[in-house]
């Protein structure tokens, strides 16, 4: 399955060229779980063979990574912070909670959207949370920018060196990067199970102050 989905990345990215490099990594840049490791890697090994140039596609890779992630902070600033305002309490959330967000982000955004440009699954729902708590746009892009065009230029390096070897080396790289993937969205769940248990215990030793 993952070979037949590689393939049809590989053959996007052939058959539109740069317009599709260019859709595959907005999309990469939000919540779509399209592998970075799938694409550019084939973006680099096109561009040994003539097809692409390494400038040309850094570039598109760097602006889509920030187009794609100013979507997903939208939508965390527009939509979420007011949902969870409204609606947060039937899921354990509590004002209190999002200026706890707010404060972290305030205090270690940038290193924090940086990482995350490294990490599986992560890396794709980041600029969420930081839209929600509103984290400055200038260190937002900033860390953004940085993040993304280290990880995706190493990619692209890493594909135009290898040549024709890339897909076996992409394909073993996905297969660690799924591995962690697991192990982030296990601590993930932990997390938000652990923070459900605090909140129905807060409840019920605090039956009045459910609210605060």
């Amino acid at each position: 399955m993952l070979q037949d989905f590689a393939h049809a990345v590989q053959g996007l990215v052939r058959d539109l060229g740069y317009p599709g490099l260019f859709l595959l990594i907005v999309a990469e840049s939000t919540m779509i779980p399209i592998p970075s490791l799938l694409v550019m890697p084939f973006a680099g090994f096109m561009a040994s063979q003539g097809d692409f140039s390494l400038p040309v596609i850094l570039v598109i890779n760097s602006v889509a990574a920030l187009l794609g992630s100013a979507l997903s902070y939208w939508i965390g600033a527009a939509g979420g912070k007011p949902l969870l305002l409204k609606y947060g309490k039937y899921v354990f959330v509590r004002p209190k909670d999002l200026e706890k967000t707010e404060a972290y982000f305030a205090a270690h955004g940038k290193w924090t959207v940086l990482i995350a440009r490294f990490l599986p699954v992560v890396r794709h729902i980041i600029s969420i949370p930081a839209g929600i708590a509103r984290m400055p746009l200038i260190p937002f892009f900033t860390q953004t920018f940085i993040g993304s065009t280290l990880w995706g230029g190493g990619l692209m390096i890493l594909g135009y060196e290898l040549g024709t070897r890339w897909e076996s080396i992409a394909t073993k790289a996905k297969r660690v990067d799924l591995v962690i993937a697991v192990v982030v969205v296990l601590a993930l769940v932990g997390v938000g199970i652990g923070f459900i248990v605090r909140r129905r215990r807060e409840r019920a030793n605090n039956p009045d102050r459910t609210s605060i």
